[in-house]
């Protein structure tokens, strides 16, 4: 049980952000490279996704400054998984029991 004052693991980090697009490449092979997910936005915009982050978020964000030659604006949102269901959907049988699909 998670006591009331821990604060619940991070699942995924989203960072949006707009990068200099002669370093875009670069930055986005960089990210790749380190298990995140990046999608385009925007004309030289990035988002990233990183499921189940580990290492140093703060140091990650270092060396991509330093990829794009400058530092720039990320905004990071952090999810975590607060509840988990599955749904599975049953339909009856001829003979009236439920069968699942």
């Amino acid at each position: 049980m998670i006591e009331p004052n821990a604060s619940p693991t991070i699942d995924m980090i989203r960072w949006t952000f707009t990068v200099n697009p002669e370093h875009r490449r670069q930055i986005e092979d960089f990210m790749t490279d380190h298990g995140l997910d990046v999608f385009p936005h925007g004309e030289n915009g990035l988002v990233a996704t990183w499921e189940e982050p580990e290492g140093n978020v703060d140091e990650l964000i270092e060396e991509l400054w330093a990829l794009n030659g400058e530092p720039f604006e990320i905004t990071h949102e952090e999810f975590h998984r607060l509840n988990l269901s599955m749904y599975n959907h049953i339909e009856e049988t001829e003979d009236g029991h439920r069968a699942v699909a």
